[in-house]
């Protein structure tokens, strides 16, 4: 094995304020990603939003120079996952990549709803709860104009 590669125990990271299952992410430097390891579900509102293991996202896109006050996996693991997949997708996700159980259109808002519902869920702070909506609600139009 090569001095710089390490293997994953993948122990799930619990957090105590949570009532959410922990989703199993890898860490992958050479493309700046995360990756999920097993498939995550999360129940929303009648619906059931599956992401299977292989989906690759950021995590919060948080600009570099303000990860002193918000780095981010400081906004929960669960909130960005499911973000970034409903971003992505919207509403029709090949099967490849996850499922919508109860299809429907999400809408941008609503989406950004989801995302702050979860990292509340997740017990996250009120105020980076309360900065990072406001950041998706003013800039998440540029990638969701992209996607999808």
């Amino acid at each position: 094995m090569k001095p710089w590669v390490y293997e994953l125990d993948h122990t799930p990271v619990v957090i105590a304020e949570s009532s959410l299952a922990s989703p199993q992410m890898t860490y992958l430097p050479a493309e700046e990603k995360w990756c999920l390891e097993a498939d995550y579900t999360y129940p929303y509102d009648g619906h059931s939003i599956t992401v299977l293991a292989g989906f690759k996202t950021d995590l919060a896109s948080v600009p570099r120079p303000f990860w002193w006050l918000i780095a981010p996996f400081e906004l929960s693991i669960a909130g960005p996952l499911i973000h970034d997949f409903l971003y992505r997708f919207r509403s029709d996700p090949p099967p490849d990549q996850g499922s919508i159980n109860a299809p429907r259109l999400f809408t941008r808002k609503e989406c950004d709803v989801i995302f702050r519902t979860i990292m509340e869920e997740e017990g996250v702070a009120t105020w980076r709860c309360v900065a990072a909506y406001s950041a998706v609600r003013s800039l998440g139009w540029i990638p969701w104009s992209q996607a999808a």
